[in-house]
């Protein structure tokens, strides 16, 4: 019987071509991987039509292939090991933050106990007048508060809890809005939340996050400033 050298690694080269994949869908080692493909060209060697002796070419090219998937299964799983490290160490060092006070995007203001609620303004640019308006759950503003010029930069603002007619409001989660003018136009401003970090939560998925005060989950890379 003689078969012809392009049954295994020539014409039918699909049959030869390394996958990751077995017949289950599961996912190959490159041990079986090499395991398979030298089984198959083994074969092809002892049964290959000696008048029509097996391409050294079509053997490279396997072989290449080989290699290349080897690599690539090897490299996954090297990249697979450097991330599960690096969401441990993260971590670790997320851990510090606990009780710490930081700056993050938002506009949540939290009134707590009596004491002063503090927030953020991010201005883009140099402003003739600054106003913020804290709003309670209902999305009502009950105070108003003046912050005349600013420069480019970020400032803090503090709100003693009282509405616009001086009567404290009860604790609990408000937030703020931001109008600002320059030459009698609309100036941009971001508003940032200064709250503290009260817990960690770890996602396999998106990693590690902070559990803020203000009910808020944020990375550590979306921290502004820590106090």
């Amino acid at each position: 019987m003689t078969v012809n050298s392009t049954s295994v690694l020539g014409a039918n080269s699909a049959t030869t071509t390394p996958s990751t994949k077995k017949s289950s869908g599961t996912t190959e080692t490159p041990q079986e991987i090499q395991d398979r493909f030298m089984s198959l060209l083994v074969a092809q060697l002892k049964n290959q039509d000696p008048l029509q002796p097996m391409d050294n070419a079509a053997v490279t090219s396997q072989m290449a292939q080989l290699n290349t998937v080897t690599g690539i299964n090897n490299l996954n799983t090297t990249m697979q090991n450097m991330a599960s490290s690096f969401a441990a160490s993260q971590t670790v060092n997320a851990t510090s933050l606990l009780g710490r006070t930081i700056m993050v995007n938002g506009n949540d203001l939290t009134l707590s106990g009596g004491k002063p609620a503090d927030g953020a303004l991010d201005v883009q640019q140099a402003t003739d007048a600054v106003s913020v308006a804290v709003l309670n759950g209902a999305g009502k503003t009950v105070r108003t508060m003046d912050m005349g010029a600013l420069a480019q930069g970020t400032h803090q603002f503090s709100w003693d809890g009282k509405d616009d007619s001086g009567n404290p409001l009860p604790d609990g989660q408000y937030t703020f809005a931001v109008s600002a003018s320059a030459a009698g136009q609309k100036a941009a401003v971001s508003t940032l939340d200064i709250t503290s970090v009260v817990g960690l939560q770890n996602d396999p998925t998106t990693g590690s996050k902070l559990l803020t005060a203000a009910g808020t989950q944020v990375a550590v890379s979306d921290i502004k400033q820590i106090f």
